[in-house]
């Protein structure tokens, strides 16, 4: 009997590959205190399923200090380097002591360059394995008959590409953040004495950069006037908006002459126009258009909505979704997928209408990944009870699957034009003639229908009410955090995995201030200081190129070893310049951070002794911050106000309207709101607090309600 490892990237991958192996489907659980394995058996083959938890080796200097440039790295146990990682300590020490034992190892971590970097790692350090007789499992979800598959139909050798990519990836990556960090960081000890980290990275250097440049847009950004026809008619009873042709007109006597000339007049139908369109289904997801999809219906984060599909896909409910790919392989067995989605109730009468249809044959999209097919659902029923959260991604992912099997849909636009001598205007329906696939997916299928009312050519209509509306050219609009998830990808820059913690990265570093990506002092500070000094740390052109030797690392047309020297060099290259103006750059970043802790801090001046300042404070008792004066800490004055304990705090240049008091605004989640710093006793703000109690109450309840679930 051969014994044989099976190495898995998480607990929950470890215990569904085990039942799916044994012989009975009932693996033995083996404990060893904190943490555990799973025996198996299989034919003549003794089964023992190991898992990590993620990455167990990181990158760490060779030599000690803190200084850089720091170039020379090995890989040792995660926890040497991150204290917090003590759970990596038992399972190294397990995966150790089994392994002596070990005929055949088999990697089945998830196929991508983490997954296989990972399985890679944990073979040469904690297995002593020879990694030219390892064996790989490639599967792209976690149900019983294509884990069986994989297992059947091993590769004999182990993703060595993909492996070699990772290495230089993570290396660089290493490389480049924490001498850069670094650097920043000492140049600010080193003019001032402070130890403030202040980072970036090979991916964050450009990511702020965008965020920057859009920003400043918005800054230098001059409004024009123009201006906007509203007129409105009333037609059988029903008053009913009318669109003027021209959508701006940009002098105001123009307006108002086109208002004097249309108001209290009688109009004609000259024509009513109509068009059909057609709509295909949309192709299914990758990752990046489903944390898109997720945002725009759900809020949901990026990081937070592949967070859900990596649990979703740990419990077999859908496939990988570290994915690029806009398509489903003809090896997929459909019918099996639907069948088990007919299952649910949710979804029974949907799939009963698509397996009538005489062909089986999906939408698909352009993009492609070697890896991994478009996320879809499994068809396997949840084995616990999924949270709110959950089941909205899993029901716009299976709703995403279902509609790819519909039909185009149908629109009519219809447009009627209705004349006034030489004026023109405009009144628009929009009808759905056959919904084809946006009744598969439901709620998420925008159909903007407006029907048309029931006019004729020919007819009259009285103008009741014509006016003209001042407006004014609007600034672009500020990133979000699934608009500057797609521009990262479209610009090439970090990878599925990571663009999501790049993008969160950019924002819990203080340099951006809400979801908008509103630049902050501390963002403006690094920004300026890098473009003035190290313009290449910003550059994307530097971070594309280094994607495109790693991929080409993984098509087997770059080396390893050519592309880290290549990397190194330029590194130091940067380093170099940056330590021959480290105490101008230090300077500037101190400046930007005095600028960037007084508008956090500082909310004007004290009103009861008129000498102090009034600071955020935190208590070092309770950690919880309020407002107090800068005298407080001298005996001199005891004025103090109590904050919300969440949200970024900005001063406004403004007095509160009811008590006088300095005005502020509180940035939290996706809400921002404004206030004073007398909330608590102002007369005015009564309804506040009435509703941010009845705010917390409910999201309390809700917790609750799913951590019951």
């Amino acid at each position: 009997m051969s014994k044989v490892m099976i190495i898995t990237e998480k607990p929950t991958a470890a215990k569904r590959i085990a039942i799916a192996l044994d012989e009975n489907l009932a693996p033995i659980e083996v404990k060893k205190r904190s943490v555990s394995y799973y025996e198996c058996k299989r034919e003549t083959d003794s089964l023992i399923v190991v898992y990590a938890l993620g990455h167990l080796f990181e990158l760490k200097q060779s030599v000690k200090g803190w200084d850089y440039p720091r170039l020379e790295t090995l890989w040792v146990p995660k926890y040497e380097v991150e204290k917090r990682a003590t759970q990596t300590k038992p399972i190294i020490n397990l995966i150790k002591t089994l392994a002596k034992d070990i005929e055949t190892f088999v990697v089945a971590t998830d196929y991508d360059i983490e997954g296989s970097l990972i399985g890679y790692l944990t073979l040469v350090h904690a297995c002593k394995a020879n990694t030219e007789k390892a064996h790989r499992m490639i599967f792209s979800t976690l149900t019983e008959s294509e884990i069986q598959h994989a297992f059947e139909n091993m590769s004999n050798t182990l993703d060595f590409p993909m492996i070699e990519a990772g290495f230089v990836r993570h290396e660089i990556d290493w490389l480049y953040g924490i001498n850069l960090t670094r650097a920043l960081t000492l140049a600010i000890k080193n003019t001032s004495g402070w130890f403030k980290i202040v980072s970036t990275g090979r991916v964050q250097g450009p990511t702020l950069s965008y965020v920057a440049e859009r920003e400043q847009k918005i800054n230098v950004f001059v409004p024009f006037p123009y201006w906007v026809i509203h007129a409105k008619s009333v037609h059988r009873g029903s008053e009913i908006e009318l669109e003027y042709s021209k959508k701006r007109i940009d002098t105001k006597s123009e307006a108002e002459r086109v208002v004097k000339a249309l108001d209290g007049t009688t109009a004609f139908v000259d024509s009513i126009n109509s068009r059909t369109t057609t709509q295909h289904p949309h192709p299914p997801f990758n990752l990046s258009t489903l944390q898109s999809e997720a945002y725009r219906h759900f809020g949901f984060k990026p990081s937070r909505t592949l967070a859900i599909a990596q649990t979703l896909y740990l419990d077999a409910l859908i496939s990988y979704p570290r994915t690029n790919s806009e398509k489903l392989p003809p090896s997929l067995n459909l019918l099996e997928i639907l069948n088990g989605l007919g299952k649910m109730k949710d979804y029974s009468s949907l799939v009963s209408r698509v397996l009538r249809t005489d062909y089986l044959t999906p939408a698909q999209g352009q993009k492609s990944d070697p890896a991994h097919p478009a996320i879809h659902p499994t068809g396997s029923k949840a084995t616990r009870r999924l949270t709110p959260s959950e089941k909205k991604i899993y029901d716009l992912i299976v709703r995403r699957f279902l509609a790819l099997f519909g039909e185009a849909a149908v629109k009519e636009h219809l447009r009627a034009d209705i004349r006034h001598d030489e004026h023109l205007l405009y009144l628009r329906g929009l009808r759905v003639l056959k919904p084809g696939w946006m009744e598969f997916y439901g709620v998420y299928a925008r159909t903007n229908e407006r029907e048309l009312p029931k006019i004729s050519e020919g007819e009259s209509l009285l103008l009741s009410s014509v006016r003209c509306e001042n407006k004014y050219t609007q600034a672009p609009p500020r990133f979000n955090p699934a608009s500057l998830l797609k521009l990262l990808e479209r610009e090439n820059l970090g990878t599925k995995a990571t663009r999501a913690g790049i993008v969160d990265s950019i924002k819990s570093r203080g340099y951006t201030i809400n979801d908008n990506f509103e630049l902050s002092t501390l963002g403006y500070a690094l920004y300026e200081t890098l473009e003035k000094y190290m313009p290449d740390i910003l550059s994307p052109e530097l971070t594309r190129q280094l994607e495109r030797e790693m991929d080409n690392i993984q098509q087997e047309t770059k080396n390893r070893d050519d592309v880290l020297s290549k990397a190194k060099v330029e590194l130091l290259e940067l380093l170099e310049n940056f330590k021959s103006q480290e105490g101008e750059i230090g300077t500037d970043l101190v400046n930007g951070l005095q600028r960037y802790w007084k508008s956090k801090e500082e909310l004007g001046a004290c009103p009861k002794c008129g000498e102090g300042t009034l600071r955020v404070i935190r208590s070092s008792k309770t950690g919880k911050r309020f407002v107090g004066c800068s005298n407080y800490s001298e005996g001199k004055c005891d004025q103090t106000f109590p904050l919300p304990q969440k949200g970024d705090l900005l001063p406004l240049d403004e007095k509160c309207p009811y008590c006088g008091y300095q005005m502020f605004q509180v940035v939290s989640a996706r809400r921002r709101w404004e206030t004073c710093i007398n909330w608590a006793d102002c007369p005015g703000r009564k309804d506040e607090l009435k509703a941010l109690e009845e705010r917390r109450i409910k999201n309390n309840e809700k917790r609750q309600e799913e951590t019951e679930e």
